[in-house]
């Protein structure tokens, strides 16, 4: 299970990053090319689009790994250990349930859309939208992996979570 999460780790990651400096290269190139020359890019914006969605269903399947989802552990903070392994697993099946729920939306919004294409470069629109399936497929996947470590220790605390004070850290 290691060897896998490190391979899931390393490629949202880097595809993550990646996008995202080319969002802002992309930008900075096209506020100079608007401004200083006069000369727009054409494309730019269908590229921005692109990347940003991958670097937005990327970036939460991360965000899911370090522990950076939303949570007010205001109740949580204050139950015993079972009650909260208790909390933990009742959270993991609705954040479960909701992600199915988006990726089965984002499977069906992506073969919806296989005859738009964007206006300059002709991509079709489905490689944009399957960022959606795919970045909550990781997400779920990052999700059990972490639940298991949490509950069982199974990964030996290779993941950062929060702990009760809201710190980052392996449990």
């Amino acid at each position: 299970m290691k060897h896998i999460q490190k391979i899931i780790t390393s490629l949202d990651s880097i595809i993550s990053g990646v996008s995202l400096l080319l969002i802002i290269f992309m930008t900075v190139a096209g506020v100079v090319m608007r401004k200083c020359f006069g000369n727009p890019i054409a494309w730019l914006e269908e590229m921005q689009i692109f990347f940003f969605v991958w670097t937005i269903f990327l970036g939460g399947s991360i965000a899911f790994r370090k522990g950076g989802q939303v949570s007010i552990d205001l109740i949580a903070a204050r139950l015993n250990p079972k009650a909260r392994k208790v909390l933990d697993v009742f959270c993991y099946v609705v954040a479960m349930l909701v992600l199915i729920y988006l990726c089965k939306g984002g499977f069906e919004l992506a073969a919806s859309v296989t005859k738009k294409v964007t206006p300059y470069f002709k991509i079709s629109y489905k490689y944009i939208d399957i960022a959606a399936p795919i970045g909550c497929i990781i997400m779920m996947v990052q999700y059990t992996f972490i639940i298991l470590d949490q509950l069982f220790g199974v990964l030996g605390g290779m993941f950062e979570h929060k702990d009760e004070n809201g710190e980052g850290g392996a449990e």
